[in-house]
């Protein structure tokens, strides 16, 4: 289980705060929808312990981060940083790091060879000369079958058509342990909807609900009586309810829609 108790996160010689007060417990598997910019991979960063907190704790199944720092087993994540650290071919680095993770370097290949990435491509070319979209494959996949616990995979679907956007879900559904993914993309609540689901904004977290349920909600300005959930966006309230006002979350494709709303841009939903 990850814990996050009164998390912050601020940046910069301004100290601006990117992460506010997020309070989560995460167990089995959770998405986390919010549209870029609002913290997603930010709080990420935070869990792995790749960017400092400035106050609260982050607890894996009980323990504070910094107790179990680097130790293997424990928590992977799918930014390209963490697996381009040595001048060697892709296929190198993938050996390495299931070498270094004890995990399946069959299984990891097959899952490439699935999304577009041959073996002669990752023997030819080192991790940072992959395309963007190859790069971001290449650490889902070490990520994924790194042997850990707990697994946050940020944004996994970038540039991938939808066959291997289908075959990738595949494989989460086959995870046996707690997976977070982040996304501004509302296509995922119809695909995963057994999952828990939180809305992520300025921020800060909501939630969570079923997926399926969100897949049903309709968003709607204001702070509805019967709302499923409430949010708030550039001092704007925003409510989840259930029924035919309003527009349903599914049909705004991103959340990104969301911050045109608040500026204004649109009188009504």
């Amino acid at each position: 289980m990850i814990e996050l108790v009164n998390l912050h996160v601020k940046y910069g010689r301004r100290q601006e705060p990117i992460i506010k007060g997020v309070h989560a417990k995460f167990e089995g598997k959770h998405l986390i929808l919010g549209p870029n910019g609002s913290g997603k991979t930010t709080l990420f960063r935070a869990i792995t312990g790749l960017t400092p907190i400035s106050s609260g704790r982050i607890l894996i199944d009980g323990v504070d981060l910094d107790k179990i720092y680097s130790k293997p087993g424990v928590l992977a994540i799918n930014l390209s940083e963490v697996y381009s650290v040595f001048h060697l071919s892709a296929y190198d680095h993938l050996r390495l790091f299931m070498d270094l993770t004890d995990g399946d370097v069959d299984l990891a290949l097959k899952m490439l060879e699935d999304l577009g990435l041959n073996i002669d491509l990752l023997r030819k070319r080192k991790p940072w000369e992959l395309s963007a979209g190859q790069q971001k494959a290449f650490s889902t996949v070490i990520a994924l079958f790194s042997n850990a616990r707990h697994v946050l995979l940020d944004e996994p679907f970038e540039q991938l058509d939808p066959a291997r956007k289908g075959k990738l879900i595949e494989y989460f559904r086959e995870y046996k342990g707690v997976l977070l993914l982040n996304t501004h993309e509302t296509w995922l609540l119809s695909a995963l909807k057994d999952w828990s689901a939180h809305l992520m904004f300025e921020g800060r977290i909501y939630g969570s609900l079923c997926a399926g349920e969100l897949v049903r909600a309709s968003l709607v300005v204001g702070d509805m009586p019967d709302a499923m959930l409430r949010f708030t966006v550039s001092g704007k309230t925003y409510s989840l309810i259930r029924g035919e006002v309003g527009e349903p979350l599914s049909r705004l494709i991103t959340l990104d829609r969301i911050y045109e709303l608040s500026l204004g841009e649109t009188e009504n939903i």
